[in-house]
């Protein structure tokens, strides 16, 4: 193009607050050579007109960032800036400068932007897509987004769509849109919708393609992950249930074990209260017996005594499992010598 016709192109550029701003501007990008690029500098300086100066601005932006060459961008974007600053699609210029941070896409200042831009041109349906664009791409990266800010997004471009039924970009920005919303089944019709829209006789339709083929990668691995995120939920969920059943029997029986040993030691404690009571009465009794006999009577009498308790005892140890058998049998033996002696003739 010649100097001329790059200063009539730019001059009959729709107003910025147009919904074909955008597209007439990529239009006259798409037909310059690099050697149009001075001329373009030469607009920018201009300050006869500074609209048109702001579009040549803008048109030379977007042939860097259509060539994802942050670097131009970055340095043209720092050159200029400063003569636009009561420009406010200037914002679209600085969210697509934190895009292409050389560090990686600078989401939170990209979006930020954005969302300035759409404020002073709400009827700019190139914005709509953009700002929803960059929300679905924050949403992606994992950060919390605002289910009013979602809202407020499906809705614009849900308007985008409806205005411009045949505008792949609007279908694709639906398409991550409705992923970040869990709606996968319309995220696969909306960007295979996008695919079938797209003209491959425009200029970047590759570049383009490749895109709506990520979009689509995304969306998938974003199912199967949410996918995996819900059996993983249900799985905890039955285990959850099931080790508190667990938990609640386990109790029951802990506590039935327990009442029951508590009843048997109560048991044991009588019967041995019992036992030690019936004990002394009859040591009691058979001391005041022996003290009325001779000695010799006295003492067979006690060595009966002494052996009938052993024997007892014996009895309580091995009826209550005190010990084992085996070793009860000394003290059986002790007491039955004991009470036989008792009864050995003088």
């Amino acid at each position: 193009m010649s100097p001329g016709e790059i200063t009539t192109a730019l001059g009959a550029l729709p107003p910025l607050e147009s919904a074909e701003h955008h597209s007439a501007a990529m239009t006259v990008c798409t037909s310059l050579v690099d050697a149009d690029l001075e001329a373009l500098e030469r607009v920018i300086g201009d300050d006869s007109d500074p609209l048109r100066a702001f579009n040549a601005f803008y048109v030379l932006l977007a042939r860097h960032r259509r060539a994802l060459d942050g670097s131009r961008f970055r340095t043209v974007y720092l050159r200029h800036a400063a003569r636009f600053g009561s420009v406010p699609m200037r914002a679209l210029l600085e969210s697509d400068l934190a895009l292409l941070d050389p560090m990686g896409p600078n989401l939170p200042t990209a979006l930020r932007h954005a969302a300035s831009a759409l404020e002073a041109y709400p009827g700019n349906l190139a914005l709509v897509a953009h700002h929803a664009r960059v929300l679905a791409e924050y949403g992606w990266s994992g950060a919390d987004v605002a289910d009013e800010d979602l809202r407020t997004a499906l809705s614009q471009v849900d308007r985008a769509v409806e205005i411009s039924p045949e505008q792949p970009r609007y279908r694709a920005v639906r398409a991550q849109l409705a992923a970040l919303t869990g709606d996968f089944d319309t995220a696969l019709t909306q960007i295979q919708r996008a695919m079938d829209l797209e003209d491959s006789a425009r200029s970047g339709y590759a570049v383009r393609v490749v895109e709506y083929h990520r979009i689509r990668a995304d969306i998938v691995l974003r199912r199967e992950t949410e996918a995996i995120r819900s059996g993983l939920r249900e799985t905890a969920e039955r285990l959850e249930v099931s080790m508190q059943a667990q938990v609640e029997q386990v109790t029951r029986e802990t506590r039935a074990h327990e009442q029951a040993e508590i009843t048997r030691l109560r048991s044991e404690t009588l019967g041995s209260l019992g036992l030690l009571a019936a004990v002394i009465a009859f040591i009691v009794t058979s001391t005041q017996i022996a003290q009325d006999l001779p000695l010799r009577d006295a003492l067979r009498l006690l060595a009966g005594l002494a052996g009938m308790l052993t024997l007892v005892f014996t009895a309580f140890g091995a009826v209550f499992g005190v010990g084992r058998h085996t070793r009860l049998a000394l003290p059986a033996l002790l007491g039955v010598a004991l009470f036989a002696l008792a009864w050995i003739p003088a």
